[in-house]
């Protein structure tokens, strides 16, 4: 049977419009990276696999620590390495590619062995050995391994290892092996965060010390400028204006390196999270990203496909792909987002329940923020009409609409748009529970201001003197160092031993950034006191949340607002400060109690009386 032409013509439109309805093979790769049960790609045994599967390279992540090793490896005198650290730093991954750059034009596919030799030998003729996971072994091949790992490392053999293994499993191996020398060398160095022991042949990077802020770029460019994005060439949405596809809408939006952009905000958001203790894996930021770009709430779905976009472009359903609500996960279920710690990192922060009267009536008043969206914007804050209309008809869905319009701001709003010193109230970090979040991240650059420098100095300075005497004082040029509140004489009367910072000051205050020209660990700023006559520096790590505490102090907030840890820190730093200060002084320091004159300090000495003087007023 012939077809008429008509019906020809329409085959063959179908046939054009099918072929630009492909799906772009990278968007599934990215999406096994992603929340979801089946995400392989998180394990990086996996990851050769997964880029044959859907015909992708996988995510590169450059990184200074492969060269370094390869460097090792090529070296003169090569040593061992090991990688420890917890899941998802990076372990596998790092070794994989020193073994990729070790075997240059020859192909290296991936890991088969437990144990992997290289082809190459080191430059004094022994064998290069890779195990992927030690924990993997089981008791038999571990004590048939030892032998030459021992050997190894003790610098007895000729061949070097890399090896990946968490903290406690490296532990657990010598402990097996009742080789209480290693094992207890091995704790030293993890507790004391040491990477080479000289009368051993190997250095211990521990991965999970690492700062990741050398490589976010990395990671979030690894994501956002594949090459895989030019199978979206064909696509229709690609050329549609005015409802474009969600996941390229998210992608241009962490593709931006700009102040305001999203991924500065999460760079600063990681950075204060690992310096309080919260530590994201590279693991946990690659899955974070990911669900940045591609996280949908339509129920039955997580991810966004080629499918699933085209259909919320279609029905102008971008309240679903809402990249402020992915990167909190609220895309998923209760119980399924927290099984990720990325998810739980990022809610810590309480962004968009932290507000004030400025940004409310921004989001409220006015129909064109200073942060406008063309589509995660006005054009989802639709119960912000109905509200104002009748507020008791929507009050909840416009709550909730607020809180994301909250985010939304704080993740777009530049801070060099206010004089944010004399507009504190316009600064968009009031948007989380850490107010001064900017000025911490001020604190851990290489070069700040030196204008900025001496604000802070002068906030902490008086947040530490206020909480340090109980008094509300105005100093912030010095520190008045006292006993701590119960010890001798302190609980009802500040007893001075020290003004640290005056000109007749007997010892120095350093206030040190995070970050160095050769630091590539997580480190919060410190504040350091070095006393006359003692050799060591006495510190105060300055981690956010106690930062927080003391810039609040500093502008009227009470030290009990906050939890006794930050108030236990403080006392345990006095206690430090004033027993060496009076060790170093024989106890032969007179005392004196602290008065306040027009909210500054004065000393006024306290004087025994002896029995011949007189006790009357």
């Amino acid at each position: 049977m012939k077809l008429k032409k008509a019906s020809l013509r329409t085959v063959a439109q179908f046939v054009i419009y099918e072929a630009k309805m492909r799906s772009n093979k990278l968007v599934d790769f990215l999406a096994s990276y992603g929340p979801l049960p089946s995400a392989n790609n998180l394990y990086d045994e996996f990851v050769v696999e997964a880029a044959k599967k859907y015909g992708c390279q996988p995510i590169r992540i450059a990184s200074p620590l492969i060269d370094k090793l390869t460097d090792i490896l090529n070296s003169e005198r090569p040593v061992s390495v090991i990688l420890t650290g917890t899941a998802g730093d990076g372990k596998t991954y790092t070794a994989r590619k020193v073994a990729e750059k070790l075997a240059g034009d020859h192909q290296f596919t991936g890991f088969s062995e437990k144990i992997y030799q290289h082809p190459m030998v080191n430059k004094r003729g022994g064998k290069i050995k890779f195990i992927k996971d030690l924990s993997e072994f089981n008791d038999k091949e571990k004590n048939g391994a030892y032998p030459e790992i021992r050997a190894s490392l003790s610098g007895e053999s000729l061949d070097v290892y890399v090896i990946c293994v968490n903290d406690g499993q490296l532990l657990k191996f010598f402990r097996d092996q009742e080789d209480w020398e290693l094992h207890g060398k091995f704790s030293e160095m993890l507790r004391n965060d040491k990477q080479e022991d000289s009368a051993l042949n190997f250095e211990l990077i521990n991965m999970s010390r690492r700062s990741h802020q050398e490589i976010l770029d990395d990671i979030f460019d690894g994501i956002v400028d594949h090459g895989g994005w030019d199978g979206c060439r064909d696509c229709h949405l690609l050329q549609e204006k005015k409802n474009p596809c969600p996941i390229r809408i998210n992608r241009k939006i962490l593709m931006s390196t700009c102040d305001s952009s999203m991924r500065k905000k999460l760079k600063d958001l990681i950075r204060i999270a690992a310096d309080d203790g919260h530590y994201l894996s590279i693991r946990q930021i690659i899955l974070l990203t990911v669900n940045v770009l591609l996280g949908d709430e339509k129920s039955g779905s997580k991810l966004l496909n080629c499918e699933k976009a085209r259909n919320r472009a279609k029905n102008n359903q971008y309240c679903l792909t809402n990249p402020y609500r992915n990167v909190f996960g609220l895309n998923l279920g209760d119980r399924n987002r927290h099984q990720y710690g990325c998810f739980n990192v990022m809610n810590r922060f309480q962004i968009g329940y932290e507000t004030n009267n400025h940004f409310d009536n921004l989001l409220i008043w006015n129909s064109n923020d200073s942060n406008g969206c063309e589509f995660y914007g006005e054009k989802i804050f639709t119960a912000k009409h109905r509200y104002l209309n009748d507020p008791n008809s929507s009050s909840a869905d416009f709550q909730e609409q607020l809180i994301d319009q909250r985010r939304r701001l704080f993740f777009s709003t530049r801070l060099d748009m206010f004089n944010i010193e004399e507009n504190i109230r316009k600064n968009p970090w009031n948007l989380t529970i850490f107010q001064h979040g900017h000025d911490y991240i001020a604190m851990t650059t290489k070069n700040p201001d030196k204008n900025t420098v001496q604000r802070i100095r002068s906030s902490l300075f008086k947040g530490l003197n206020r909480m340090m005497t109980g008094k509300m004082t105005t100093t912030s040029d010095r520190l008045w160092i006292t006993m701590p509140a119960g010890v001798f004489l302190g609980h009802e009367i500040p007893l001075l031993v020290e003004k640290s910072g005056s000109m007749s000051a007997s010892s120095k205050i350093k206030l040190k950034s995070g970050s160095s020209e050769n630091s590539t660990e997580n480190s919060p700023p410190t504040l350091s006191i070095k006393i006359s006559g003692y050799e060591k520096e006495i510190s105060l790590k300055l981690r956010p949340t106690l930062v927080e505490c003391l810039f609040r102090v500093s502008n009227g907030a009470l030290p009990a607002s906050f939890s006794a840890e930050c108030i236990r820190e403080i006392e345990r730093f006095q206690l430090r400060v004033t027993s060496i200060f009076r060790k170093v002084n024989n106890n032969t320091i007179p005392l004196s109690e602290i008065e306040m004159s027009n909210g500054d300090f004065q000393e006024k000495p306290i004087y025994a009386l002896s029995e011949r003087d007189d006790w009357s007023w």
